[in-house]
């Protein structure tokens, strides 16, 4: 008869902690506080960087959505922007179009802003479109996280 009961409280813990997520967070009062701790975005002393030498970074380090906001660019002296989009990564919500504004040879500027959206904290995506002096199209990714 033990051996049952050992066997269903098992089985218990078992289906318990699989149903768990570890990324849950237990305290509600913290729950935006430790949610948003280790997404960071891009900042001027801290920028998101690659290795073709293309550097992004973002006016604040916690965007809020429907809030106006600066992306900073600099490339290599041979690459141009052809084109550049912010998309949802977390939630479906279409291509917003960014307009880059040459400052110089290497840094662009753009003024952007994104919508809200119903969770606490949204990553999107930045998708860069530049073309380099021998014409060859490259295209760059960088992280956006923004919260409500």
């Amino acid at each position: 008869m033990t051996k049952f009961w050992f066997f269903y409280a098992l089985v218990a813990v078992s289906i318990l902690s699989a149903c768990s997520d570890p990324s849950i967070i237990i305290h509600e009062s913290s729950e935006k506080s430790e949610s948003s701790s280790h997404l960071a975005n891009c900042t001027e002393a801290k920028p998101c960087a690659d290795k073709d030498g293309i550097r992004v970074w973002y006016s604040q380090a916690v965007i809020e959505g429907e809030q106006a906001f600066e992306i900073m660019m600099e490339v290599q002296p041979h690459m141009l922007v052809n084109s550049a989009t912010l998309s949802g990564e977390t939630m479906n919500m279409g291509y917003i179009p960014v307009f880059f504004t040459p400052l110089s040879a290497t840094r662009y500027k753009a003024n952007a802003m994104v919508g809200l959206c119903s969770n606490e904290l949204m990553q999107w995506r930045l998708n860069i479109e530049l073309e380099s002096a021998s014409d060859n199209t490259i295209s760059k990714m960088f992280p956006l996280y923004v919260t409500r």
